[in-house]
């Protein structure tokens, strides 16, 4: 077991170090260059591979089976895992741009060696129009709309495609995505029906666990949960309604926004409050009882926080897929969210871990361990970029 324990803080630690060099090669090399070495690397899924067996092993070997909420909680991981796995291996991502009055039944996908393939469709898409539809008195976009027809055999339908309204049809999904001055609308398309629903699974088992944990260890940190549920709500109605009032670029306008903002937020709030507490016991760090009660406290905070971090995550990844038609792109300030849930999920692992059940180091932790949190706040948006540098 103890080799175990020096495998997993070592595969721990290069997964986070990897991941972090990800970013760097994204900001030096382009995303492209990024997927193609990084994260679409056979080295980078066997990494991965390497992580859902070491969970696995730890199962069988921990018998995590007796309590079955963490036992769920292990398992959507291994899903969310699988369905990636099964995404990159089975999806398909390409682009298709429409032409007014033009039947298109083609799209193209570029491959990992820079190739373009052409890929047919089973049925065809006309474009009547493209729209650009702005504020009242303002040229500020307020969302880009496309009129089409889709053509199938003998079936004709009108059907009209805008930021966050996806059009599904026989497991292809169609996102708006760009136009040109000439008027034309271009698509991105997307058809990966078994890595989305085996993700998405994991996904709904995740939020179930996380949920059923702190009900579980409400007797710990009931104060604590329930304030911050508070606060979450608050804000959660705060941000929506700051959406409907404000003139927010077209992807912003979701119900996921405010939903995947305030639960970061809140759980950003809860970290910043165990660093907080882990200075303060600092202060006098010989008195033992002292640091073993400010651990307790923080550990009531560390539970909802990372539940919150891992929800928020995976609301952001499905407000992507309906957005983007791509709940995971390896973008910087997603890759350090990871970074940031994997760096607080170590200490919740202290019967594994046994290094975090030493007070004085658990607040030293807690201390070091916020900077995952401001380089994903601040320092993503201003060094590194990406899709998210409007946040």
């Amino acid at each position: 077991m103890k080799h175990i324990r020096h495998i997993t803080s070592i595969l721990f630690i290069i997964l986070i170090a990897v991941l972090a060099a990800g970013t760097i090669v994204e900001k030096l090399h382009g995303s492209d260059f990024a997927r193609i070495h990084v994260y679409s690397a056979w080295w980078f899924v066997a990494l991965w591979a390497l992580v859902a067996l070491l969970i696995v092993y730890m199962a069988v070997k921990c018998k995590i089976w007796k309590r079955l909420v963490v036992c769920a909680l292990h398992t959507s991981i291994l899903l969310i895992l699988a369905g990636a796995l099964l995404t990159m291996l089975t999806g398909q991502h390409g682009r298709m741009k429409l032409e007014p009055n033009r039947p298109n039944s083609h799209f193209f996908i570029e491959e990992k060696d820079g190739e373009i393939t052409k890929e047919a469709l089973p049925f065809s898409l006309t474009l009547d129009r493209f729209e650009i539809e702005t504020y009242p008195d303002s040229k500020k976009p307020k969302d880009y709309v496309s009129y089409l027809k889709l053509t199938d055999g003998e079936t004709q339908q009108d059907i009209v495609i805008s930021m966050n309204n996806i059009l599904k049809h026989k497991h292809y999904r169609f996102y708006q995505s760009d136009y040109d001055e000439r008027g034309n609308s271009i698509l991105d398309v997307a058809r990966d029906p078994w890595g989305i629903a085996l993700t998405y699974t994991g996904y709904a088992l995740l939020f179930i666990a996380l949920a059923a944990i702190l009900i579980e260890k409400r007797k710990t940190f009931r104060a604590v949960t329930w304030s911050w549920i508070s606060v979450l709500v608050i804000l959660a109605i705060v941000l929506h309604v700051r959406m409907l009032t404000r003139q927010l670029m077209p992807v912003l306008r979701s119900p996921f926004f405010s939903l995947h903002i305030s639960t970061i937020i809140t759980a950003y709030a809860l970290l910043i409050g165990i660093a907080v507490v882990g200075i303060i016991a600092l202060i006098r760090p010989k008195e033992l009882l002292r640091l073993e009660r400010m651990k307790s406290f923080s550990t009531a905070m560390l539970y909802p926080a990372v539940a919150l971090l891992a929800a928020g995550i995976f609301i952001g990844a499905i407000w992507a897929n309906v957005s983007w038609g791509n709940y995971w792109s390896w973008d910087p300030k997603e890759v350090w969210a990871l970074i940031t849930l994997l760096i607080y999920a170590a200490p919740l692992h202290e019967r594994l871990l046994k290094t975090f059940q030493k007070p004085l180091f658990f607040h030293i932790y807690g201390i070091v361990a916020i900077l995952s949190v401001v380089i994903t706040y601040f320092g993503v948006n201003l060094l590194l970029g990406g899709v998210h540098a409007y946040n």
